[in-house]
């Protein structure tokens, strides 16, 4: 029995019950290897694709019932809600590792991340003005701003222990320690006024004054650093290597693209609580019954974007699991996400980030490529990426890109490359898509893919630094 949880629930079960037959009817006609057969079983898969939906509220309207504070899945609705799974009707790949795969945790990063039974718990807590739970592929905002201090120090450490060696080595006059001392006490303030964060707009004229000075004297001493550097690589005799060189800047880099980070996850509590504010204040004079109902509103609102990544392939929008099929590992993604997030950093120098904050990823089920839900500004994800994970990811951050340019950096120079002049809105977004896609997974490691007038305009308009 599926669902053992519900058994004593009618609605449940009858939908359960109802997948089930069908699935069977569905793999009878498959086997039979015979053409109309094959025609029947694909339209039975439609009419099956629907009891995913059906299933889905059959299970919050059971839990929901007695109005709990939060929503708790247990394993085998995990399973179904974010794959499609079914136990006993329908079958993942034999090298699946349910275990594995509900005990994952992605690493600290920029970008919050969840499954899609996070998004409705989360909602839920929303609605009845409880705390936001943990994701449970992710971690909470304060153990992810932690982490990313941890991280920024031991990036710092590394950077700093590289710096003494190369001064050491190549009797440069920099004072290393004085240097790395400068940077670190100070990369955070310098920062927060590239950044024009919130705590800089809005602070009084002395406390702007006190973070500006502390900037200048940042970049005093990395330029003084960066100068040495140079130099070192000149010196006769005896240069710096510049594989050696180029590594100590990228461990340089690397410490500005975390405080970054921090940066943006720290506004980004700001931003959650009052999304949260608004969603409980709007929810706080209502029902029991209207607040189960405004989920369900959500949820159904929610349910055209799950569509979009398959569209986007052109492939089936079944949010079921094809038989056999293997989820993506959610580790290994979301640090696919993370790096091309930090190959384009610019990205969330956005008007929609300074107003709405930074966007959630959400790993959803189905297949295709990935996209952008401009209406709650999420990543959606799906298990089942086609053509591989990078592809997916970058089509995600490029429909991102496309449609958070309000101020037309993008696509305005974009649209001036003479093969796109002609096109139309929709084709110009997805003639984007594909050049983004291949930008970040191809040319960005070296490969030249693009047509030489559309690398160009990318090199032009990808050049734009993350604080700019």
């Amino acid at each position: 029995m599926a669902f053992k949880r519900w058994h004593n629930v009618p609605e449940v079960q009858d939908e359960v019950a109802k997948l089930t037959d069908n699935a069977q009817k569905y793999f009878s006609l498959l086997s039979t290897g015979k053409t109309d057969d094959k025609i029947q079983a694909q339209k039975l898969w439609q009419v099956m694709s629907s009891s995913y939906w059906d299933i889905l509220f059959a299970i919050i309207d059971a839990q929901t019932k007695a109005l709990p504070a939060k929503l708790v899945f247990d394993a085998e609705e995990r399973l179904f809600i974010d794959t499609g799974y079914v136990h006993g009707v329908l079958s993942l790949s034999k090298n699946f590792d349910p275990k594995a795969f509900l005990t994952a945790k992605c690493s600290s990063g920029i970008l919050p991340v969840m499954t899609f039974s996070d998004y409705i718990a989360e909602t839920w807590a929303a609605i009845t003005g409880s705390p936001a739970p943990v994701p449970a592929i992710g971690m909470s905002l304060e153990d992810r701003i932690a982490r990313l201090n941890e991280a920024l120090a031991a990036a710092q450490d590394e950077r700093d222990r590289e710096l003494s060696a190369i001064v050491s080595e190549y009797s440069l006059k920099l004072q290393a320690s004085q240097f790395s001392q400068a940077m670190n006490y100070n990369l955070i303030p310098c920062m927060k006024v590239n950044m024009r964060v919130p705590e800089y707009r809005e602070g009084d004229e002395a406390f702007r004054q006190s973070l500006s000075q502390k900037r200048k004297i940042y970049i005093d001493a990395e330029n003084a650093m960066l100068l040495e550097i140079n130099s070192a690589r000149k010196k006769e005799g005896t240069p710096l290597p510049a594989p050696r060189a180029e590594k100590f800047l990228q461990l340089h880099e690397n410490t500005k693209n975390i405080a970054r980070e921090i940066l943006y996850s720290q506004v980004d509590a700001v931003k959650i609580a009052r999304r949260n504010k608004k969603i409980t204040d709007s929810c706080s004079g209502m029902s029991p019954q209207m607040k189960r109902s405004e989920l369900r509103n959500m949820l159904v609102k929610k349910r055209d974007y799950l569509s979009v990544p398959a569209k986007n392939a052109r492939i089936d929008g079944s949010l079921l699991c094809a038989p056999d099929s293997m989820p993506l590992d959610y580790v290994k993604n979301y640090a696919i996400l993370e790096d091309m997030c930090r190959m384009d950093i610019a990205m969330f120098n956005v008007p929609r980030v300074r107003m709405y904050g930074l966007p959630r990823a959400i790993f959803v089920p189905g297949q295709g490529l990935g996209t952008y839900d401009w209406s709650d500004h999420t990543i959606l994800l799906p298990v089942f990426p086609l053509n591989g994970e990078d592809k997916s990811v970058s089509y995600a951050l490029a429909t991102y890109r496309w449609d958070s340019d309000e101020d037309r950096k993008v696509k305005t120079p974009y649209e001036q490359i003479k093969e796109n002049k002609k096109k139309s809105l929709l084709a110009l977004a997805s003639s984007f898509y594909k050049d983004y896609s291949l930008w970040m997974t191809k040319e960005k490691k070296g490969y030249r893919i693009l047509p030489g007038e559309t690398h160009k305009a990318f090199v032009q308009i990808f050049a734009q630094k993350a604080d700019d």
